[in-house]
């Protein structure tokens, strides 16, 4: 539930199911199936310190007194909600709040885990609290409106939404827009579009800047080449090393150019040591100081181009799932 219950949900912890707990959420008793989770969780998986931190008491609490503080705490975050449900300006989807907390508590006797997915990515996706209010009907608060995340509650008190193409930004455009030239919203740019930045794509897209002319791209899988962390699903991309040095590298051009000798930074082949005219033998800086007797600057050392080594690709997404303080990552 991303808007009235967002300070209470913080204290849910992580993922799985467990037979101890049996969720079984109505639109009058919510706020005690999420007390009931979030303190297994924390009694499950947190040391008594951290659990008194999280509840804000400085003594010891039973786990069934834990549950009526956080009840009572979140019945009251929820007025602004329950007051919509009363109102029917929000109807409630039971089977989609049973879905999302039971994947968030925390397996029998497992307090932290290693996953390629958070648990709750598929089942807490949708809000089980949906308006129902239409475009231009009256309102008191954004999750009121039908067409969320699009809509809102204007300052009128009637549901409005966000601009698209062409309209001015506001307080930001619809999500399949961004707020381009002039202050207007565009439409995301799709894959092999230019680009000059990642908010300008459409969804799962990044701006490929260590393109020559940076385009709207996909993120990669693990084993893929990338060109930078944010080219990955799972935001790491293992580096290659710029030939002679320990310099970190993704492309070619992000190394500098080296005398064949050395090593030494060059960016011409004088860099490295003077040349000798081709016909004349008579020493040079380029072609053009061999002058009237002709012939071409020869280097006896070259300055090569920067050099990447290595195969830069993506690894697997790992996520480390700590069940009592990873409530960060909650997607509610």
């Amino acid at each position: 539930m991303r808007i009235a219950l967002i300070s209470v949900l913080g204290l849910l912890a992580a993922c799985g199911g467990d037979d101890a707990i049996t969720v079984n959420a109505t639109q009058d008793n919510f706020c005690d199936q999420i007390a009931q989770v979030a303190c297994h969780n924390m009694y499950q998986c947190c040391t008594e310190g951290e659990i008194e931190s999280r509840l804000n008491v400085s003594e010891p609490r039973t786990e069934l007194q834990c549950r009526a503080d956080f009840s009572l705490r979140c019945d009251r975050s929820a007025a602004d909600l329950k007051d919509s449900l009363a109102a029917g300006r929000v109807t409630f989807d039971a089977t989609k709040l049973d879905a999302c907390l039971n994947s968030i508590v925390a397996p029998t006797d497992v307090c932290s885990d290693v996953v390629m997915e958070l648990p709750w990515k598929t089942a807490c996706k949708d809000s089980a609290w949906v308006g129902t209010v239409a475009t231009g009907g009256a309102c008191l608060f954004d999750f009121d409106c039908t067409g969320a995340p699009d809509s809102f509650c204007g300052p009128n008190q009637k549901c409005q939404m966000k601009p698209t193409a062409g309209f001015p930004c506001g307080t930001g455009c619809a999500s399949a827009y961004y707020c381009g030239t002039n202050n207007t919203c565009a439409p995301r740019l799709a894959e092999g579009a230019p680009c000059t930045g990642t908010t300008q794509c459409a969804k799962d897209l990044y701006c490929d800047t260590t393109q020559t002319m940076p385009v709207c791209a996909g993120r990669k899988g693990a084993g893929e080449a990338c060109t930078s962390n944010l080219g990955c699903v799972s935001n790491e991309c293992i580096p290659g090393t710029c030939m002679g040095t320990s310099q970190q590298c993704y492309t070619d051009t992000q190394c500098n150019s080296r005398c064949a000798n050395n090593g030494a930074f060059c960016t011409t082949a004088y860099n490295c040591g003077a040349g000798n005219c081709s016909i004349s033998g008579i020493s040079c800086s380029s072609d053009l100081t061999c002058g009237s007797t002709g012939g071409s600057c020869v280097f006896p050392i070259q300055c090569l181009p920067g050099d990447c080594i290595g195969d830069p690709v993506c690894t697997s997404q790992t996520l480390e799932v700590d069940y009592c303080t990873s409530v960060s990552q909650l997607p509610l």
